[in-house]
C-alpha cells in the first residue's frame, strides 16, 4: 500500500521541512513551518532520509518508512503489552480492533507524524498503568525510567502528546497517593511524578508558543453548529463503530470502563499475579477514560480556534478503542468465569477474534480499493513515451523556494522509471524541475543555464540503477 498510495504535496513538504534544518536546529527551535513544530518525528525523519542509499524506484516506500516502522511497533506494543496482562486472546483483539480502523492503514502509509503519535501515546499510557498499578515503593529504576522517557518523548512528538503525558503523570500521582504508607513516600511520589507531568507541559508550552499558526482559516472543514457538513461522525466513528461487529465492539467498549470501578483501597494492598492483573486493568481503563475525557477539551479547543475539525486530529481516540475493547473482553470473561463453562468462554474468545479478524479484513479492502481509484486520476507518472531511462540528475531553478516540489518530483521520476523498466545505462542525463503547483520537469543532456543541483539533506539528488 505505501508504494501504490498517491504521494501527497504535504508529504513532500514534512521531507523538505526535516531537510532544510540540522538535527540542533529541529531539537531547539522544532520544524518552523508546521503548526505542530514538535521535533521527534523531524528528527527521525531526516536520519531516515540521510540514510537513504538511493533514490530509486521504491523511493515511496523508503520515505514513509518512519510511518511504516512506527504502526509496526505500535501493534506490537499493544500485542505484547496486553499478552502479559490481559492473556493472548484479548491482546489481538486489541491489535485487529486498532488495524480495523480505515486511518490506521491509510496513514501507516504516509509520512505524516500521527502514526509517531500514536506509537508513543499507546506506549506511555501502558506504562503508565504498569506503573499505577504499584505502590511507589515497587516501581523500581527501571520503570520509572521507562515513564519518564515514553512521556518526554510523546511531549516532543506533537503539541496535543504534552497534554496527554502530563495528564498520564497526574494518574500515576494519584495512584501512588492512595498507596503510600508514610509521607516520605507521598512526598518522593508526588515530587517525581508533579515534576515530570511539568517537564512535559513546559515542552508543550514551548513549542506551541514557537508554532506559526495563530489564526486558523479551515473554510468548510471547520466546526460549525448545526453540522450540515457531515464532521462530527468521522470523528466520532474512531471510538464508536458501525455494523455487527462494530456494535459487538461498542458493548466491549464500554465493559472496558468497568475495571476502573474496582479503584478501591482495598484493592492496593493485595498481592498475586491475579490480584496486580487486576490493578493493571483498573488503571489502564481509568487511563483511557481520562484520555478520551481529555479528547471532549481537545474538540473545545479545535472548535474554538476553527482549526481543521478532521479525524486525524483525534487519531489517538483509535487506539483508546482499541484498549478499551480488549479491556471489555477482559472483563466479561472474568465475570463468566465461574458461571460458563469453558467451553463456553472458549466460543467466546474465538467469536470475538473472527468479527476482529473480519473487521481489518473489510477495513484493508475497502482502503486498497480508494487507493486504487484514486490512482486511477492520480498524475503521478506519464503514460506517453518513456523518458525516465538512464541515470538521471535532477536539478531546481537556482533561487528556488518551493522546497516540497523536490520529494513529490522525486516519487514522480521513479514512478516513471518503473512504468518505463529503466535499466542499467550509463547515459546521464539532466531533469530541471519547474516552479509553480504542476511540478513540471524537463529533460536535457547538460544542466540548464541558472539551475542547480537538488540536494536532500546535503545529498545530491541521483536517480540511477
Amino acid at each position: 500500500m505505501a508504494r501504490v498510495k498517491p504521494f501527497w504535496l504535504d508529504e513532500g513538504f514534512e521531507i523538505a521541512e526535516a531537510c532544510r534544518h540540522s538535527y540542533l536546529s529541529l531539537l531547539v527551535q522544532g520544524a518552523p513551518g508546521q503548526c505542530s513544530p514538535s521535533p521527534l518525528y523531524y528528527l527521525a525523519q531526516r536520519l531516515s532520509v540521510r540514510t537513504l542509499k538511493s533514490f530509486d524506484e521504491g523511493i515511496a516506500v523508503s520515505y514513509r518508512r518512519v510511518s511504516l516502522i512506527a504502526a509496526g511497533l505500535l501493534v506490537f506494543v499493544i500485542t505484547l503489552a496486553l499478552q502479559t496482562r490481559l492473556g493472548a486472546p484479548w491482546a489481538l483483539v486489541a491489535a485487529a480492533t486498532l488495524a480495523s480502523q480505515p486511518l490506521f492503514a491509510h496513514y501507516a502509509a504516509e509520512n505524516r507524524p500521527y502514526m509517531s503519535w500514536l506509537l508513543l501515546f499507546a506506549l506511555t499510557v501502558l506504562v503508565a498503568a504498569e506503573a499505577a498499578s504499584r505502590p511507589w515503593r515497587e516501581v523500581g529504576r527501571g520503570r520509572r525510567t521507562a515513564l519518564a522517557a515514553s512521556a518526554v518523548a510523546l511531549a516532543l512528538v506533537a503539541l496535543p502528546g504534552a497534554l496527554q503525558a502530563g495528564l498520564a503523570c497526574v494518574l500515576c500521582a494519584l495512584s501512588w497517593l492512595r498507596t503510600s504508607e508514610d509521607r516520605r513516600e507521598t512526598r518522593a511520589a508526588l515530587a517525581w511524578s508533579l515534576l515530570l507531568a511539568a517537564a512535559c507541559m513546559a515542552l508543550g508550552l514551548y513549542f506551541g508558543a514557537r508554532s506559526p499558526c495563530r489564526a486558523y482559516d479551515a473554510g468548510h472543514l471547520a466546526l460549525r453548529f448545526p453540522d450540515r457538513a457531515g464532521l462530527v461522525r468521522p470523528v466520532l466513528s474512531l471510538i464508536w463503530g458501525d455494523g455487527v461487529a462494530g456494535d459487538i465492539g461498542n458493548v466491549l467498549l464500554l465493559l472496558g470502563l468497568v475495571p476502573a470501578l474496582r479503584l478501591r483501597p482495598r484493592f492496593a494492598s493485595r498481592a498475586g499475579d491475579g490480584a496486580r492483573r487486576t490493578r493493571f486493568a483498573a488503571w489502564l481503563a481509568a487511563g483511557v477514560g481520562a484520555q478520551v475525557g481529555f479528547t471532549v477539551l481537545l474538540a473545545a479547543h479545535v472548535f474554538q480556534f476553527g482549526y481543521y475539525f478532521l479525524p486525524r486530529v483525534f487519531l489517538h481516540l483509535a487506539v483508546c478503542r482499541a484498549l478499551l475493547v480488549a479491556l471489555g473482553g477482559w472483563s466479561l470473561m472474568g465475570s463468566l468465569a465461574e458461571r460458563a463453562p469453558v467451553a463456553g468462554r472458549t466460543a467466546l474468545q474465538t467469536l470475538a477474534l473472527g468479527l476482529a479478524v473480519l473487521a481489518v479484513a473489510s477495513a484493508f479492502s475497502l482502503e486498497r480499493q480508494d487507493v486504487e481509484e484514486r490512482r486511477l486520476a492520480w498524475p503521478a507518472a506519464g503514460t506517453g513515451p518513456c523518458a525516465a531511462t538512464g541515470t538521471l540528475v535532477v536539478d531546481v531553478p537556482a533561487g528556488m523556494t518551493d522546497w516540497a516540489l523536490g520529494p513529490n518530483v522525486i516519487v514522480r521520476l521513479s514512478e516513471e522509471r518503473r512504468r518505463c523498466g529503466a535499466g542499467a545505462s550509463s547515459d546521464e542525463r539532466h531533469v530541471l524541475v519547474g516552479g509553480g503547483e504542476s511540478g513540471d520537469y524537463h529533460f536535457s543532456a547538460a544542466r540548464a543555464p541558472g539551475a542547480v543541483a537538488l540536494e536532500q539533506c546535503g545529498r545530491p539528488v541521483v536517480l540511477g540503477p
